[in-house]
């Protein structure tokens, strides 16, 4: 359905986030919307409350088998996962990829976006703004992000009250990355937390904790929100991973998402769920090497790619129908049956996403895409329940 969206279009310019309707991004907001109904918005949420009881399942088997080099996680940070679990630092958001769930299609999950999820202001803002105009002849959306997140930072400064509430967000600069840390903001300020911002080339970690320099001196975080991804400083930072590990053990800092999210994030953690819950009716059929798929469609993917890069559909006669090139062909893969996407009449695909906040379903929204892959060049859908 049509969404009247030139209003939404200027509030998305008049509170900072004219970047994603500008440029390279100037069809990336769709001009309609998907109607899903209420069941199966209930679907949506079940599927996503199914689905992280597995990965905790999944994880457990993981610390139990000391299978941490199988989702090819370094040992330098194995010490900081095991004390997040048992310190019960909460997971405070990540999204759930997911196909079908629309017009009577199963639901599959796809993936889990468990460490540094973007999406958040499209799905907690945008969508709500373009749905605005229509929301009396509707029955809204499944969107609570911002409530629900400000609920988890709360939760989460009650249950350290021992520690000043000061939180610095952070990224590596990318405009996506400082805009989707304003809808942390929003929520941590809402929580009673003290909030700052600072690329990750201006923070001063030393071994008395996190800093940044100020007129005043140096100002001092005992909770930091990032969004530089876990994998990023295992690989490409492990002089400062080693720093982070070292200071939040000795409790300077509560670095989010805790680090046991780069568990969920590893794509071979799929392999390993199909293989404990091989007739969950969420799991596609996911495995480390490619031989048990063959003569079937499936994808092959890398264990840490991000934004749709260096994905392969391949048919089943093992010919490659679709890819995305990218920056993470060094890892190892996975290979995971091809699950249908809801298309439209045009042969648009659609692909869910559920956001969780403190593992609870909190915010749907889709994406679309004329190809087999959702990837960076997608389009952002907002949803209405009727």
């Amino acid at each position: 359905m049509d969404v009247p969206d030139q209003g939404a279009l200027d509030m998305i310019q008049q509170e900072g986030y004219g970047w994603f309707i500008e440029g390279d991004n100037e069809e990336y907001m769709a001009p309609d919307a998907i109607m899903v109904t209420k069941n199966e918005v209930t679907a949506f949420n079940e599927a996503a409350e199914a689905c992280y009881d597995l990965f905790k399942k999944g994880l457990q088997h993981v610390a139990d088998h000391n299978l941490w080099s199988r989702l090819g996680i370094p040992a330098e940070i194995i010490p900081l996962i095991k004390y997040d679990i048992l310190r019960d630092l909460p997971h405070i958001c990540g999204r759930f990829d997911l196909s079908g769930g629309v017009d009577g299609m199963p639901i599959k999950l796809i993936e889990f976006n468990a460490d540094t999820s973007s999406l958040m202001p499209e799905s907690a803002y945008f969508q709500s703004w373009m749905h605005e105009p229509i929301r009396l002849e509707y029955k809204g959306q499944f969107n609570y992000l911002v409530h629900d997140l400000t609920k988890g930072l709360r939760d989460l400064k009650n249950q350290f009250p021992e520690k000043t509430a000061t939180l610095l967000l952070c990224s590596l600069g990318y405009e996506e990355d400082r805009l989707n840390l304003n809808v942390i903001r929003e929520a941590a300020e809402v929580a009673g937390f003290e909030v700052d911002y600072a690329d990750l080339e201006d923070v001063v970690f030393s071994d008395e904790g996190v800093f940044l320099e100020a007129e005043e001196g140096y100002v001092q975080y005992y909770f930091m929100y990032k969004m530089v991804p876990w994998e990023f400083m295992m690989f490409e930072e492990p002089e400062l991973m080693e720093l982070i590990v070292d200071l939040s053990i000795k409790d300077e800092v509560l670095v989010l998402n805790p680090a046991y999210t780069i568990a969920y994030q590893a794509k071979h953690m799929l392999s390993i769920l199909y293989e404990l819950f091989p007739d969950n009716p969420y799991l596609l059929p996911t495995y480390d090497t490619e031989e048990p798929l063959q003569g079937k469609q499936y994808v092959r993917k890398v264990n840490f790619g991000r934004l749709g890069e260096n994905i392969e559909v391949v048919d089943s006669a093992g010919a490659v129908i679709s890819k995305t090139h990218g920056d993470f062909g060094k890892f190892s893969k996975i290979y995971q049956e091809f699950a249908e996407m809801y298309a439209d009449e045009d042969g648009d695909i659609y692909q869910g996403s559920l956001f969780v906040a403190k593992g609870r379903p909190s915010c749907l929204c889709f994406r679309r895409r004329d190809d087999l892959i959702i990837d960076d060049d997608s389009e952002f859908v907002p949803h209405v329940i009727f």
